[in-house]
């Protein structure tokens, strides 16, 4: 390579990147869980064919914890926050206890409500809210301590002004805050930390480790600035095509500075060896014809591993896995190509290691690795026993921390209302509700309130009972505006809110059984059930769906390239061995380290095909090359184990990444890539050294 293509590379190269780079500014973040289903998937339908009557469920919820929500000085604070809230834009409604009234109907039909409080100053009477079933367990809890104040918002950016005016108001009260919007926006603000400011911290993570193996620091640089630059092709290019950052597709920039600067790795450290005997020309040539089909094979495996998430049903496994297959192939590009142009100009001579391998006898590595291999062999018949313990489940709340602020308010609203995220069940009527109507909703709800996990029932039926006004009347003075009865009845649509204790997949589809059962005697008001709780749960279940089909085809697909490759059935088979071997005993981990089954975990197994299939490449390559798999070995050993180091510190640090979501995909990577790397260096040699005895 002469330094005019050089150069003419480079400029591409930089040019390339400006684009990428303004092309940034229009990316944009859905965290929604929504998002990562179908649009047509029956949950989201309901959901919006509920929203189309109700209005789109964006609702801050405000618990504020008291010594007593009657005594002046802290209904005031509460009335002082209330009256704030009205002057917000992007606020729709706003309610709390001090907008209960004592509502009465006259005897010609009208209704008329007396409120319990004026300006934030409770009346004599305000003590029968607590008997009020109205508001008990829904605005106020059964001591009078703790009120929850739902806010129906616009926009997430919302929140940030009513978290201040919370501030600012609620002085020396308790106060939580949950709500969907709430943790979307904790979601995008980890979100935001996962995108731009762990990149850097793994950058320098990697570039001490490879500082360790190629004794050098601008040798160290280089992999890991090429694999940032194609992060930021990546994430450019998904802003050009459309694509949007989600929970999953925020790990992008990650996986590609982690997995692909070990290409360039792998380049380098060729090419110091060769430099340390030929010029620096001779050194890059023939680097070039040693590494260019091995880094290309890694490579296009990895992709491969990757792009097999195309053929999941979740639209955010279709996006993670093309982009992360696109930027692995741009980084081994950039590798193979913009890394020569590099080397053209500012030579990376050989220089002493710092991180080295120390050599055994043929005799004493055989030993040593038939020790690993008995433990290999029992921990691979033990493996199913640890399997049949994972558990599969999808909690929204599992994102984050015990000790967040998210978990910590979900857990007060959950123990003092007895209840969390709303689950729905919408009942319609092509004419009026009448008397007999009000009879059949009744029983429903009792029935409701029977099924376990259900605390309690919320629905226009409360205010019918609290205040003696028949359903017929209600929902007249609903239409008329006489009584703000929206949360509740739409028309002739009643919305029963069914509270429970439940946050995850699995108690949802329970409860979403135990309903449709009871609503099979009731298909004369056309029920339907709607919940973010069902979207969690349709997420769970596509997941194993997912997960299961991945790991089929991107075995069939790495096994073709593998053949193809070294146009040997045998030596493609036994190249696979540690990689199937090492996507079992990542199930075995998730049993053993009790990390559940869920939409991040779910992607290990693919990310660990397209890794551990780079040192079986690497490794058999270079056999092919000087027919003895024990030399072979010593030769690629020590970049293999650099690497792996280097890939498992990376993945480690995102155990204390801010979201909890990621700690078990942290946690099951590096010790992944661990297994990987130790699976391939010792049954590939076996194996090969069992066949050639057998012949």
């Amino acid at each position: 390579m002469n330094k005019k293509n050089s150069l003419l590379i480079i400029s591409l190269f930089l040019v390339v990147t400006i684009f990428f780079l303004l092309s940034l500014t229009r990316l944009n973040v859905n965290v929604s869980s929504e998002y990562l289903l179908p649009a047509r998937a029956p949950s989201i339908e309901s959901m919006r064919r509920m929203e189309s009557l109700f209005g789109e469920q964006k609702q801050i919820i405000i618990v504020v914890k008291t010594d007593g929500l009657f005594k002046s000085e802290n209904s005031l604070k509460i009335y002082a926050f209330m009256k704030a809230l009205s002057g917000v834009p992007g606020i729709v409604s706003f309610n709390s206890y001090l907008d209960a009234s004592r509502v009465s109907v006259s005897v010609f039909g009208g209704v008329s409500a007396e409120p319990y409080f004026r300006n934030g100053i409770a009346s004599e009477s305000v003590e029968e809210i607590l008997k009020n079933a109205l508001y008990v367990d829904n605005l106020v809890d059964r001591e009078g301590r703790v009120a929850l104040i739902p806010i129906d918002i616009e926009d997430r950016n919302t929140v940030a002004s009513v978290m201040a005016l919370a501030q600012e108001h609620l002085k020396g009260l308790e106060f939580f805050s949950s709500g969907k919007p709430v943790v979307d926006n904790e979601l995008n603000r980890s979100i935001f930390s996962l995108v731009i400011v762990y990149p850097p911290i793994l950058f320098a993570l990697i570039c001490f480790i490879y500082y360790l193996r190629l004794g050098s620091v601008k040798a160290a640089l280089v992999p890991s600035i090429l694999s940032g630059f194609a992060a930021i092709w990546t994430y450019g290019l998904g802003s050009v095509i459309g694509f949007e950052i989600n929970i999953l597709t925020s790990t992008v920039g990650l996986f590609i500075v982690i997995i692909s600067s070990s290409y360039g790795l792998h380049f380098i450290d060729r090419y110091i060896t060769n430099r340390r005997i030929f010029e620096r020309t001779a050194s890059l040539k023939r680097t070039i014809r040693e590494e260019r089909v091995p880094i290309f094979l890694s490579a296009l495996t990895t992709a491969v591993g990757f792009l097999t998430f195309i053929i999941s049903s979740l639209d955010a496994f279709k996006q993670l896995g093309i982009l992360v297959s696109s930027g692995i192939m741009i980084s081994s590009a950039l590798t193979l190509l913009a890394l020569p142009a590099f080397i053209s100009f500012f030579d990376l001579p050989a220089v002493e290691r710092k991180l080295k391998f120390a050599s055994r006898s043929r005799e004493k590595s055989k030993r040593l690795d038939f020790v690993l291999l008995i433990a290999i062999l029992i921990f691979a018949a033990l493996s199913p026993l640890f399997i049949l313990g994972i558990e599969q489940n999808f909690d929204q709340f599992d994102y984050f921390r015990d000790n967040s602020d998210v978990v910590k308010s979900a857990r007060v609203i959950r123990e003092e209302f007895g209840w969390n995220m709303p689950f729905y069940v919408m009942l319609s009527k092509e004419s009026l509700f009448t008397g007999s109507d009000s009879l059949a909703i009744s029983g429903l709800i009792e029935e409701i309130q029977k099924l376990p996990k259900v605390h309690g029932v919320s629905s226009i039926m409360d205010v019918s009972k609290a205040f003696n006004i028949p359903l017929p009347i209600l929902q007249l003075a609903a239409r008329n505006g006489n009584l703000p009865l929206e949360q509740y009845m739409i028309g002739n649509t009643i919305r029963l809110l069914i509270k429970t204790p439940n946050t995850d997949a699995v108690n949802a589809q329970a409860l979403e059984t135990g309903l449709k059962e009871i609503l099979k005697d009731y298909e004369q008001y056309s029920p339907y059930i709607a919940s973010p709780l069902l979207i969690i749960a349709g997420v769970n279940n596509e997941v194993l769906g997912s997960q299961v089909s991945t790991i089929i085809w991107a075995m069939i697909a790495i096994t073709v390239l593998l053949l193809v490759v070294f146009r040997s059935l045998r030596l493609a088979l036994i190249s696979v061995m540690p990689i199937a071997l090492s996507v079992t005993f990542n199930f075995a981990y998730m049993g053993i380290f009790s990390v559940k089954l869920e939409i991040s975990t779910a992607i290990v197994a693919g990310v660990l095909l397209g890794l551990t299939v780079d040192y079986a490449i690497h490794l058999v390559s270079r056999y092919v090359d000087v027919k003895d798999i024990y030399r072979a070995r010593q030769e690629v050993k020590p970049a293999i184990l650099s690497n792996t180091l280097a890939l498992a510190a990376g993945f480690a640090s995102l155990v204390f990444a801010p979201l909890k979501l990621f700690s078990g995909l942290g946690l099951l990577l590096s010790i992944g890539m661990g297994t990987g790397a130790l699976l391939t260096l010792i049954l590939i040699p076996r194996v090969v050294r069992s066949g050639k005895k057998s012949i």
